[in-house]
């Protein structure tokens, strides 16, 4: 098998070698292509590629994705009263920050002002300076989200505010063409064309993957865990490594500790529950989910208050900010209307003092009926709205669930799960009405993966 970075065939070298030196080359060859793959384990042998085959998949979505792109950039706005446009309002202060970092602050207030008044804002809405533009961004929570505008500065130095949408474009071609080509290299060629496909056909992925918003490079971060997760080995130090960096990745870009917990939750919590099950002897003995769950639990975690407290605090989930503050004003209310009351009369409460708690009680369960109700309206508009215009994204869930289902003894199919509920309880305390599946970007690279797995089984001799 030969790598495509050393295309050499022994055979094209001249006939007088003897057959000692024919061997000897043979032989010394195979030990370079060897030491190449264990460094870069993530380059691919052509032959794992499925030669000519695998390659034309890859080829493929690459163009499909190009002309979705494409599309995206010629025809967007308003659809069904959904903003489809490619800039977005949070978008504008990562946009602006991007400029600055490249040294371009005021050619981006112009250009900025130019593009959001011809997606309808108003003029006197603009910012006129830079001091009213970063006034607009401080206190919104995004100052520690640093990496997006970072990656993009080049770019915008390049094309202007056009470049906030080459890292999202990027982001969500590498989300497709991890979870296919890891599993091209192990033969499977229909399974990850299809899933790949509906990747680029859905409405809703290709909403988020052209627009200037941090979710799509989230989900490509997310993505890339695939490579270092033990699904087809056990986990290296390398492996773990590369796990902690895209999770401190993941922090810079946006708060999303607990999906970066989730990935290694689901299969380490199944790996033990199939571990009880006395006959199954192709379970080892240490859980090889372990250590990734402690690197990504720690890493996130620590990241996520360290960034915090450097760069700034970003904004609690709205929902369980709000249960929060209603509680507390009811507990504070409720201490200082019952107090003086106990005071007067130790041995009992009164009755005022009763109806106190009792409205302490009442305040509770209202706001948390009230949280409740939103919470459940956002996941029935979301899921409204996913089977209205994204009959795409739907069939690749349904086909992620059936793979899961389908694989559901092995313990990698717990992925997908755990980081799509993961996701939908963050989009629900979340609060944000009619956001179409944004926050739970996370778990279409895991979708792609099982939906390819259901459509056909792998190879007996590449079984997970």
């Amino acid at each position: 098998m030969r790598l495509i970075l050393l295309p050499i065939k022994v055979s094209h070298y001249p006939l007088e070698f003897d057959e000692v030196d024919r061997a000897s080359l043979t032989r010394r060859y195979s030990e370079i292509n060897n030491l190449v793959y264990r460094r870069f384990g993530v380059l691919l042998k052509a032959s794992q590629l499925g030669s000519s085959k695998g390659l034309l998949v890859v080829v493929l979505l690459v163009v499909f994705w190009a002309l979705a792109v494409v599309s995206r950039l010629l025809w967007n706005g308003d659809v069904y009263g959904l903003d489809f446009n490619i800039f977005h309002p949070d978008g504008r202060c990562y946009s602006q920050s991007a400029f600055d970092i490249a040294g371009e602050s005021e050619r981006g207030l112009r250009e900025l002002n130019e593009t959001y008044e011809r997606l309808g804002y108003t003029a006197s809405s603009l910012p006129s300076s830079m001091e009213i533009a970063e006034q607009n961004c401080s206190g919104k929570g995004l100052e520690a989200r640093v990496l997006y505008p970072v990656l993009s500065a080049p770019f915008v130095k390049l094309f202007g505010s056009l470049g906030m949408l080459v890292v999202p474009a990027l982001s969500w071609l590498l989300t497709i063409l991890v979870p296919v080509m890891l599993l091209l290299r192990r033969g499977y060629f229909l399974g990850p064309s299809i899933a790949g496909g509906l990747a680029i056909a859905s409405v809703t992925v290709s909403r988020w993957g052209v627009a200037n918003i941090v979710d799509p490079l989230l989900m490509a971060l997310v993505a890339s865990t695939l490579l270092f997760l033990p699904i087809f080995r056990s986990p290296r130090k390398w492996d773990l490594l590369g796990l902690a960096l895209l999770a401190v990745g993941g922090a810079l870009t946006r708060q999303s500790f607990p999906i970066w917990i989730a990935i290694a939750l689901g299969p380490w919590i199944a790996w033990h529950l199939k571990k009880k099950n006395r006959s199954e002897t192709s379970v080892p003995r240490k859980n090889p989910w372990t250590w990734p769950l402690v690197v990504l639990t720690g890493t996130s975690l620590a990241s996520w208050r360290i960034i915090d407290s450097v760069l700034g605090s970003q904004n609690p989930p709205f929902l369980l900010n709000n249960w929060i503050e209603g509680v507390s004003a009811a507990a504070n209310s409720t201490t200082q209307e019952s107090i003086p009351q106990v005071a007067q009369s130790l041995p009992a409460l009164t009755n005022e003092s009763s109806n106190t708690i009792l409205n302490f009680h009442t305040e509770v369960w209202e706001t948390s009926r009230h949280s409740l109700s939103l919470a459940f309206e956002v996941l029935y508009t979301e899921f409204g709205q996913l089977f209205v215009l994204d009959r795409a994204l739907v069939v690749l869930l349904a086909l992620a669930i059936l793979g899961v289902w389908r694989f559901r003894g092995s313990v990698y199919s717990h992925i997908f799960p755990s980081v799509f509920l993961t996701t939908l309880a963050l989009g629900a305390i979340n609060s944000t009405v009619g956001i179409n599946f944004r926050l739970q970007l996370s778990a279409i690279p895991f979708a792609i993966f099982m939906a390819a797995l259901a459509i056909q089984p792998l190879p007996e001799k590449n079984k997970l």
